[in-house]
């Protein structure tokens, strides 16, 4: 599922939005529930590991804001028409997703030097704004997306590493930014199918699993996904469907692969010379986690660990999310 601008992807975009109107309608279920949530990524948060001992490199920061809900956004309606929006109640219905957010990257220094080693990453922030637009129903999602960003000193990654490890400075490594990818604006368009498996509905105990593909392309990354997700829980309903029906719990595993053709914040800027390291070609990632919800809200934790994304890179990097989501209505 790799494809570079051009012709190509114009003829894979095109495909994917056939994918889009392709989805079934179902049963009418209430699906009309706006969503907004936020999740910060850290290796940080590895809690399992002495506050001291715990990495603080290659992906070590992201902060996301996003919501869900409401009608499609205005550059998807043309292709979705005839599609209800969730508010109508209808099983398989059209929404959008909404999200800004900020990731950090940065090689791997010791304690005492905040110069990184020969063959490190370069330093790198990523500050951008992403619209989607979504049919979902309670076994199938699917998503196309568009994000535009910035990277180099607009994207602020030096100012916000400085602040948190100003914040405790006893458990952080100085940074030197000096090297770091220069500013670059970005676009990232990416399709993502999800399909469910569920046992019967019910309000006791359950399980699903549910694999996903997914591709990017755009001058920030070019690249293709797929993997897996399962959990075992409580009162399950699809991740995808924002709920605020009770308590429920679940835990959840996961596995997933990438096919990488390009990644900016290895590869370096697309137009202008600057630090650059190369990238590993498949880059494999685990992850677990627990999630509780009371009614309107919910708290997850989730770990995730990434195997080397450049030939330099550390074997394995753990990093991972705490997330708060509240249903608005």
């Amino acid at each position: 599922m790799i494809w570079r601008l051009g012709g190509s992807a114009a003829r894979r975009l095109g495909a994917s939005l056939a994918l889009l109107l392709a989805v079934p309608l179902g049963t009418a279920i209430a699906q009309g529930s706006r969503a907004f949530t936020v999740r910060a990524d850290n290796d940080a948060f590895d809690f399992w590991m002495l506050p001291w001992n715990r990495p603080d490199e290659e992906y070590t920061s992201g902060v996301h804001l996003t919501y869900e809900g409401g009608d499609a956004p205005l550059w998807a309606r043309r292709f979705l028409h005839g599609r209800p929006t969730c508010d109508s109640g209808a099983a398989t219905c059209r929404s959008s997703r909404t999200e800004i957010g900020q990731d950090i990257y940065t090689p791997s220094v010791s304690p005492d030097d905040p110069h990184a080693s020969p063959g490190a990453r370069p330093n790198a922030g990523w500050l951008y704004l992403t619209q989607a637009a979504r049919i979902v129903s309670p076994t199938r999602f699917d998503e196309l997306a568009v994000t535009l960003g910035v990277t180099g000193p607009p994207s602020l990654g030096h100012l916000m590493q400085q602040l948190a490890h100003h914040a405790a400075p006893e458990f952080n490594r100085p940074t030197d930014w000096t090297q770091q990818i220069g500013f670059e604006p970005g676009l990232i368009v990416r399709y993502e199918a999800r399909r469910r498996a569920a046992s019967p509905e019910n309000d006791g105990l359950g399980v699903e699993i549910t694999p996903y593909a997914a591709g990017s392309a755009g001058n920030v990354i070019v690249a293709g996904d797929a993997g897996f997700d399962a959990r075992l829980g409580w009162r399950l309903t699809a991740p995808w469907l924002p709920s605020n029906n009770g308590f429920s719990m679940a835990v959840s595993a996961g596995a997933s692969g990438q096919a990488v053709a390009r990644s900016l914040f290895l590869d370096g800027n697309t137009f202008r010379d600057g630090p650059r390291v190369g990238h590993e070609p498949l880059v494999g990632s685990g992850r677990a986690g627990i999630e509780l919800r009371y009614r309107g809200l919910s708290l997850a934790y989730r770990v995730q660990t990434d195997t080397r994304s450049y030939s330099a890179g550390p074997r394995w990097h753990p990093w991972s999310s705490l997330i708060a989501t509240a249903i608005l209505d």
